[in-house]
C-alpha cells in the first residue's frame, strides 16, 4: 500500500468481512523507503492502547482502509501505545502473529527489500509518525464511548411463621351459695273447751278411762336440687393488625469518573 502517511489518519478500518474496526489514528514508516509499514486502529476494546496492523496488503479506496484479516484475528493482535518506537523483536512478533515474512533483504526495516521470505533479526529502528491532524474533520472517531452502569435494589418479601397460639379451655369452679326458704311445721296448742261443746259420740263411755290419742305432725323440709342451664358462651376470633417495620441492606451501584488529564501511565486502566 503506498499512501502518504499525513492521507491516512482518520481514514475508517474495515476488515475483509465488511466489519469496521475504527479509524486509523497512528501510522508508522519505513526509514528506508519511506512508506507506511502498520497503521494503528484504537478500536475501543483497549483503554489507551492502539493494535497495530501490518499495511503490506491492504487496499485503500477513497476515505476507507481495508484489511485482509478478520475482526476476530485483530482483537487478539500485539498492541502499543501510540507513540511507542517500535523495535525490531516486536516488528518480528507482529509480523508472525500476522503470518508474514519479515525481510531478509538489508534495510533497516523489516519491509521487503528485496526477498520477502524468511526472518532476520538484523537490529532495524522505527520511526513513529503522529501526522498532521490539522486537516482532520472533529470529532474524530470514536464519537461515542458506551459504558454500562448498574444498581442493585432492595427486594423485600414477606412469608408467615407462626409466632404463638391461643387456647381455650373450659374448667369448673365450685363456690358455696346460701339460698333462703320459707318452712311450714305443725305445731299444737292446747284449750280447754266448755262440756257443751264435747259432743256426745267423744264423751260416751270414756269416763274415767285411760286414753291415748297420737297426732302426727308435720313439717317442711328444704330439698337442694341442681338445675344446669346455659348461660351464655366465649367465642375466639382471629383478627390480623399491621406492624410497620424498616429493614435495610446494603446496595452497590456504578457510576463513572471521567479524567480527561489521565497521564500514560492511568492511561490503560480500566475503570
Amino acid at each position: 500500500m503506498t499512501m502518504q502517511t499525513d492521507q491516512l489518519f482518520g481514514y475508517d478500518v474495515y476488515t475483509q468481512d465488511g466489519d469496521k474496526l475504527g479509524a486509523v489514528d497512528n501510522v508508522w514508516v519505513d526509514d528506508a523507503t519511506d512508506q507506511t509499514e502498520f497503521i494503528g486502529v484504537k478500536t475501543g476494546w483497549l483503554f489507551g492502547k492502539t493494535h497495530i496492523i501490518p499495511t503490506a496488503d491492504a487496499q485503500i479506496s477513497g476515505n476507507t482502509v481495508t484489511i485482509p484479516y478478520g475482526k476476530d484475528q485483530i482483537e487478539g493482535a500485539p498492541s502499543f501505545d501510540a507513540d511507542a518506537e517500535i523495535s525490531p523483536d516486536e516488528e518480528q512478533q507482529v509480523y508472525r502473529y500476522y503470518g508474514l515474512g519479515r525481510s531478509t533483504a538489508p534495510s533497516p526495516s523489516g519491509l521487503p527489500a528485496g526477498d520477502t521470505t524468511g526472518y532476520s533479526d538484523t537490529a532495524t529502528q522505527r520511526t513513529v509518525s503522529t501526522g498532521d491532524m490539522s486537516g482532520t474533520d472533529l470529532p474524530t472517531p470514536p464519537t461515542e464511548a458506551d459504558v454500562t452502569l448498574s444498581e442493585e435494589e432492595l427486594a423485600v418479601g414477606k412469608r408467615t411463621v407462626q409466632t404463638g397460639q391461643a387456647r381455650l379451655r373450659k374448667v369448673v369452679r365450685t363456690e358455696h351459695r346460701e339460698v333462703p326458704v320459707d318452712l311450714r311445721r305443725e305445731d299444737i296448742e292446747i284449750e280447754r273447751i266448755p262440756a257443751g261443746e264435747v259432743s256426745d259420740a267423744t264423751a260416751t263411755g270414756q269416763a274415767f278411762q285411760e286414753q291415748t290419742i297420737d297426732v302426727p305432725l308435720m313439717a317442711e323440709e328444704p330439698v337442694v336440687e341442681k338445675q344446669a342451664h346455659v348461660t351464655g358462651g366465649v367465642r375466639m376470633t382471629k383478627t390480623v393488625e399491621t406492624d410497620t417495620q424498616t429493614v435495610g441492606g446494603d446496595v452497590r451501584s456504578e457510576d463513572v469518573e471521567v479524567d480527561q488529564n489521565a497521564d500514560e501511565s492511568t492511561a490503560g486502566r480500566d475503570f
